[in-house]
């Protein structure tokens, strides 16, 4: 479901999302969208990081995960990470 939200920003901060905007070629409202993208992205990542510090063990079977799949590609004469062009 879309919603609208009305921000309120003060003289100075709404020039300087103009700025910022014009600066990256793009409308105020798409700029502000991108902040927002930015830091949702940002707090999930830190909650993930956080998540996976307390869980050990989801690390070890993700590498494990990561290894077994590198090496069926390799089996299969695939590109992988062993060797990839650098």
């Amino acid at each position: 479901m879309q919603r609208t939200l009305t921000l309120r920003l003060s003289d100075d901060d709404y020039e300087a999302v103009k700025r910022y905007a014009q600066a990256d070629g793009v409308s105020m409202n798409t700029w502000v969208e991108r902040l927002l993208d930015t830091e949702d992205m940002r707090r999930r990542c830190a909650a993930h990081a956080a998540w996976i510090s307390e869980n050990p063990a989801v690390i070890e079977a993700a590498l494990a995960f990561g290894e077994a799949n590198q090496q069926a590609l390799a089996d299969a004469g695939l590109p992988n990470v062993a060797n990839s062009a650098a």
